[in-house]
């Protein structure tokens, strides 16, 4: 008879794992389907309130002069963006920005996020050029203008960090990591140890 509880406790755990096994399973890729279903099937909302991004030409360093094509065309890129629309949508897919937006402004939209995306990795490859060439000030000006809308660029990060420790500012890099933290990147948390660890270097 002692024998009987562990037998019915067995028996109750076999059963139990029968049902959890004949239970359906999400399927991942149904769910997907379905989600993009309902995404493009969502009317065109009003875009006109986005956080569209304005690029201040005229008051950022775009005229350094270079006789190297690959720089110049950097700066045509920065300059070229004062009239289109510009918007950080780091982190969002297509399918969340249907839902969110409207499946009409899909076209819209994406374009104004690549427009964004070249428009960072042009302050960041003109900066490094401008470091390159002694033009410190010049990139520190189009450095922090990319940190202020949002780049998720270690490297302009990184640069903006050694030229404040060289000019003798190492305490605004606490401000650097304050701005990494806000932004919504997959590269946010390595941009942050590097900048921890910068600001800790003597």
């Amino acid at each position: 008879m002692h024998f009987t509880v562990p037998i019915i406790i067995i028996a109750f755990c076999v059963v139990f794992k029968m049902i959890v096994d004949r239970k359906p399973k999400s399927d991942p890729d149904a769910d997907f389907l379905a989600l993009e279903r309902k995404a493009n099937l969502t009317p065109r909302k009003d875009i006109s309130g986005l956080p569209y991004i304005r690029v201040p030409a005229s008051e950022l360093p775009l005229d350094v002069p270079t006789d190297r094509e690959e720089v110049q065309e950097y700066q045509e890129t920065i300059k070229g963006m004062s009239d289109k629309q510009v918007l950080n949508l780091t982190g969002l897919t297509n399918t969340e920005l249907k839902l969110e937006y409207g499946a009409p402004n899909i076209n819209i939209l994406s374009a104004a996020d690549a427009n964004y995306t070249r428009l960072v990795q042009a302050i960041s490859y003109l900066a490094a050029d401008y470091i390159d060439h002694q033009h410190i000030t010049e990139a520190r000006q189009l450095l922090e203008y990319g940190v202020s809308i949002g780049t998720d660029s270690k490297r302009t990060y990184l640069m903006l960090a050694s030229i404040y420790k060289e000019e003798g500012h190492s305490e605004k890099i606490q401000d650097l990591i304050e701005s990494a933290n806000k932004i919504e990147s997959l590269l946010r948390e390595s941009i942050i140890t590097s900048l921890t660890k910068m600001s800790s270097e003597e």
